[in-house]
């Protein structure tokens, strides 16, 4: 499949590897005490989308009923609001920026939410300049309110997860353990704790390889999906195709297939698995004459910010998050979901001012009381 074959292995890789598509993309989500909230979507964005008016659709998804504003990356933090005028990019061209000016242009859309849920229900991706639909994510979110009479405690979680469950056809869960998978991926529970440099590197170095396994297993079985579905193009195939359909399972799991480097699947000569397996070249043939390519996979790069939190009150737990004493800071991706559900999790308090107000004059009221019965009792 020439270049396709190769172009999806390394997606995979940078998978593995990846932690945001776009570090300077943002997604800030504020909670407010009264329950409603808001999410702005912070992206490089181009001078012809800027010039767009408000009271014409910015795209399908960011209308006029959006906030929209916008800044320059690393020159100051000032907000201008939409469109950018000639005289502002005249101004601007005079900017001593570090990187050309259509690659320091941010948007800035908002839009405000009467519950969390139905902020949850509306997730974006930036894309092209613009916002879309987060193509094969769900989310969900949960604001609880637990109140203390002096304070309230606020707890916001959310959770994201991945529509398609059997993307990967081999589960990671032959390879390592739920921890162990969870760790590479998100970072939690730390395994870490208590080892050493070298211990440390020895560990990585081991989750590593078997992560690298369980991405050949999957890169090989779908490999051969596509030579089932296009049995009939092999030339003198080995084995029918029935037989091969049944070996299959076993196929991935065979040590020159899991040991495979990326470029072992597409290489010609003995450094194929297939001709390793088959002693024939028919199937990778084949694949070096293949035009399409593996689509499935194309979606796990899609979604990938940095994922901001403003929660009421004081913090009290951040839980994966880094707080800088106004934002909690999170990381937002598709490979933190391979393990399974990802949630964002975060508490606050709020002190209830009128709580000491009344508790304050019933005390007062109290002591009152007491003398008065005093005076009148003499």
């Amino acid at each position: 499949m020439k270049a396709n074959i190769k172009m999806i292995t390394t997606m995979m890789l940078v998978l593995i590897m990846a932690s945001c598509k776009n570090k300077d993309d943002r997604m800030l989500t504020v909670i407010n005490a009264d329950g409603t909230c808001s999410r702005e979507y912070t992206f490089h964005t181009t001078q012809q989308w800027l010039g767009i008016p408000p009271e014409e659709d910015y795209d399908s998804i960011v209308d006029k009923t959006w906030e929209r504003s916008w800044s320059v990356l690393g020159a100051d933090s000032v907000r201008y609001p939409v469109p950018l005028t000639e005289a502002q990019l005249d101004s601007m061209q005079a900017l001593d920026l570090s990187r050309p000016l259509g690659n320091m242009l941010m948007v800035h859309a908002k839009k405000n939410y009467k519950s969390v849920e139905e902020m949850s229900a509306e997730i974006y991706t930036a894309e092209r300049s613009h916002l879309i639909k987060a193509e094969g994510i769900k989310a969900s979110s949960k604001l609880e309110k637990r109140f203390k009479w002096f304070y309230t405690d606020y707890t916001f979680s959310e959770t994201f997860a991945r529509e398609d469950t059997t993307l990967f056809p081999i589960p990671l869960s032959q390879f390592v353990s739920a921890d162990t998978a969870s760790y590479w991926f998100t970072g939690h529970p730390d395994l870490t704790q208590g080892l050493c440099g070298a211990e440390q590197k020895e560990m990585l170095d081991g989750i590593e390889k078997k992560v690298g396994q369980w991405t050949n297993a999957n890169w090989f079985y779908e490999i051969c999906n596509v030579i089932l579905e296009n049995y009939d193009k092999v030339q003198n195939p080995p084995v029918s195709k029935e037989r091969f359909a049944s070996v299959r399972d076993s196929l991935v799991m065979l040590p020159c297939v899991l040991n495979a480097d990326e470029e072992g699947f597409i290489m010609e000569g003995v450094h194929s698995p297939f001709e390793k397996i088959f002693q024939t070249d028919a199937y990778t043939q084949f694949l070096h004459s293949y035009e399409g390519g593996l689509g499935q996979y194309k979606q796990l790069l899609s979604f990938g910010t940095s994922y901001d939190l403003v929660m009421p009150g004081r913090v009290l737990d951040v839980g994966m998050g880094q707080y800088d004493g106004e934002v909690i800071h999170y990381r937002l991706g598709d490979e933190r979901m391979i393990p399974g559900d990802y949630t964002i999790t975060a508490t606050s308090r709020v002190t209830n001012v009128w709580a000491f107000i009344v508790t304050f004059l019933v005390i007062v009221l109290a002591i009152g009381s007491f003398f008065v019965q005093r005076i009148h009792l003499k």
